[in-house]
């Protein structure tokens, strides 16, 4: 959407360097001054006063580094916006997946969530099963991930009055030890 030789430009004018600005973009620095020299002929403008002492701005420069920062910031908003238009006419519910949370049960409802939605498409989104992260997951649900399966009880929901849940099956667990020990325990959780 625009120009990445912007982003070059800024860093170079942040570190006030052509050398520490190739370093931490991963260039060289002759490629990252052809870069920038490619900008200034295409804009037409000088955008740096190059010294001994480093890179300073100049007053095009200087326009130019409030404005770019807006424009990339307004860019990369713009596509994101696009990108949610289209899932939302596309209808894609988009499911957390972990090793902890795999979407297993997605596989036996498929068949009838298609038959009575065809237009319903779901796109997996991993992320890392964590204590926070499955917090901020559903603090943020509807933002990245719209469902996530896992198990849940009524007090964990509680603390996040914008999600609800509903049990999808319930499983007993088995845990058995060495039958030298002779103990075996099962226990029954309701998946939410």
């Amino acid at each position: 959407m625009y120009n990445p030789r912007l982003s070059i430009f800024l860093r170079a004018a942040e570190t006030g360097s052509f050398n520490r600005a190739a370093e931490e973009l991963f260039l060289s620095a002759p490629a990252l001054i052809k870069q920038i020299n490619a900008l200034e002929n295409e804009l037409a403008i000088r955008l740096f006063d190059r010294s001994h002492q480093g890179l300073k701005p100049t007053k095009a420069g200087e326009s130019l580094y409030r404005d770019a920062k807006y424009i990339i910031q307004y860019s990369k908003a713009s596509v994101r916006r696009a990108q949610e238009a289209m899932q939302e006419e596309e209808h894609i519910v988009r499911l957390g997946a972990s090793p902890m949370t795999p979407p297993n049960f997605l596989l036996e409802l498929w068949p009838k969530i298609h038959a009575a939605c065809p237009s319903i498409k779901f796109q997996l989104v991993p992320f890392e099963n964590t204590p926070e992260n499955a917090q901020d997951i559903l603090r943020h649900l509807g933002m990245d991930i719209d469902v996530v399966a896992g198990l849940f009880d009524d007090r964990m929901l509680s603390l996040y009055p914008g999600c609800a849940a509903f049990k999808l099956s319930f499983e007993p667990l088995s845990n058995e030890v060495d039958k030298d020990w002779q103990l075996t325990s099962t226990l029954s959780i309701n998946l939410l």
